[in-house]
């Protein structure tokens, strides 16, 4: 008797989850995920980051912002730039915008994109972290490979390989107890992980994957890259992806014994080793460098749990390739924040003055974003902008800016150069840097101007060349920030002195 027969009887077989408004179920779960608070929101950063843009200024402000939002892009746009493929120099490069400048907008777009997807579902629970933890060793993999192969787009590579997985991670976060029962259909029953989806979901994990990845207006070769397979790859980018994706699962898996290691490291290479034309020790390479990628990510983080988690993922690489890899492990005594902040300032402001003389052929605006990057981190603040006088003097405007909101608040500051023009304008005319309230206390009207805004506590750091004010530079913080202490003022001055240089060099240029 079946079990529609039979309403008492219980089945043993789980069915697919029933579509809510459409008999599309791919469509219908997407339309349930879609509904969720913070999930457009991210549509909307990936969207942005992989449409057209273009190499302007103020494309860059934009791209900037989304960069220095969070640690992670910062860390990845950085990394890349100082990688060998991209290096040409002999310093370091440490600024956001000098590294996007080298780079491109198109790579730096596609790195964020990657990263924004980590960032996003890492934080909402242990079980995704390790999932975007794998995705983000596969996507590491993915780089070096195509590094080492020397295909022309190795940022794409690593957006492929973040992406490759991306239908079990929206299942994972968006529909846990469904992922739960595909891990325990497979883990306890048996079943492969194909059968068990269909069974669960109606659909495979990468048609899920690969139908958002067309909405979102991911490259093509991201959605060849999530179907790919050891030999159904129809192309080389694929193949690097499938490789890179199967060279994960066999290495961090969590609970694998050394022997399950090895043996699905050994089917790893007999399935992708001629196809790509790796040997062991080459692919021993790319998982140190993939490794290495990873580490500093896991260093910097304050979780303790990340640190360990780092150890076991080197005690792997060492069971499958020995001590050539991982060698390097976070330490839990890294140096202090305050000791950081003062040396990535210096390192900042160093870099900042490369770009000052215009024989660097760095345009103004660069130097001005350099300029508000080093701010922001070095301070830091919550906004900073960039505001000149207009041709006809006759009022002070923001051009460009870094921060949360700040295009909202580049729209509010245009002020008259007269007594009406607010504190801004005020301060500025008084050509000597101020912070309110560290150097003195609010009067009457800058506290009901800040407090209009929303604002804690600003500054106004006035551009004067030749004996001429031509703008200012503005920073300031929210809520119950604490003040900053008189070496970030004094820092955020020295700032504000180089672009002042940067400005006189090149009108007398």
């Amino acid at each position: 008797m079946a079990a529609a027969d039979n309403p008492g009887m219980v089945t043993t077989e789980p069915r697919p989850a029933a579509p809510l408004a459409d008999t599309c179920p791919i469509r219908a779960r997407l339309a349930r995920i879609h509904e969720g608070v913070e999930f457009p929101a991210l549509s909307k950063q990936i969207v942005d980051m992989c449409s057209s843009m273009d190499d302007d200024a103020h494309s860059l402000q934009r791209l900037t912002n989304v960069v220095l939002r969070e640690y992670s892009l910062t860390l990845g746009v950085v990394k890349t730039a100082n990688s060998v493929h991209y290096r040409r120099g002999g310093r370091p490069i440490q600024g956001v915008t000098h590294a996007m400048l080298l780079l491109g907008a198109r790579t730096v777009r596609q790195l964020a994109s990657s990263l924004l997807l980590f960032e996003n579902y890492s934080r909402k629970s242990p079980q995704l972290k390790e999932l975007m933890l794998l995705s983000l060793l596969t996507a590491n993999h993915a780089r070096a490979t195509a590094t080492y192969l020397e295909l022309p787009e190795p940022e794409e590579a690593h957006l492929g390989g973040m992406f490759h997985n991306l239908g079990e991670v929206l299942i994972a976060a968006h529909f846990p107890e469904d992922h739960h029962l595909i891990r325990t259909l497979v883990q306890d029953q048996g079943k492969s992980e194909a059968k068990a989806t269909e069974l669960v979901l109606g659909f495979a994990y990468a048609d899920l994957g690969a139908e958002l990845s067309r909405q979102w207006g991911l490259p093509d070769s991201v959605v060849q890259g999530i179907y790919a397979h050891t030999t159904a790859a129809t192309s080389r980018a694929a193949a690097v992806a499938a490789f890179s994706h199967d060279l994960t699962q066999a290495l961090y898996r969590s609970g694998a014994t050394p022997s399950q290691i090895t043996v699905a490291l050994d089917r790893v290479m007999v399935q992708h080793g001629s196809r790509l034309k790796l040997n062991r020790e080459e692919v021993t390479g790319i998982v140190a460098a993939a490794l290495e990628e990873t580490r500093e990510l896991l260093q910097r983080s304050p979780d303790a749990g990340d640190r360990l988690r780092f150890k076991q993922l080197a005690t792997s690489a060492r069971t499958g390739f020995g001590a050539k890899v991982a060698t390097l492990e976070p330490d839990g005594d890294v140096e202090n924040t305050v000791s950081r902040e003062l040396t990535l300032r210096g390192r900042l402001r160093a870099e900042l003055e490369e770009h000052v003389d215009p024989a660097s052929g760095t345009s103004i605006g660069a130097v001005l974003l350099q300029a508000l990057e080093a701010i922001m981190r070095g301070g830091p603040y919550d906004r900073v902008l960039a505001c000149f006088l207009t041709t006809d003097r006759q009022q002070l405007v923001a051009r460009t800016g870094l921060g949360d909101g700040v295009d909202t608040l580049i729209d509010q500051f245009q002020f008259p150069m007269s007594p009406r023009g607010g504190p801004v304008v005020a301060l500025t005319q008084m050509r000597q840097a101020s912070y309110l309230p560290v150097d003195r206390s609010f009067t009457h009207a800058e506290l009901r101007w800040a407090q209009q805004l929303d604002v804690a506590q600003f500054g106004v750091f006035p551009l004067v060349v030749r004996g001429k004010v031509v703008g200012c530079l503005y920073c300031d913080r929210l809520g119950g920030a604490a003040s900053p202490d008189r070496a970030t003022i004094r820092f955020t001055s020295s700032i504000a002195d180089l672009v002042v240089d940067a400005i006189g060099r090149r009108r007398n240029g």
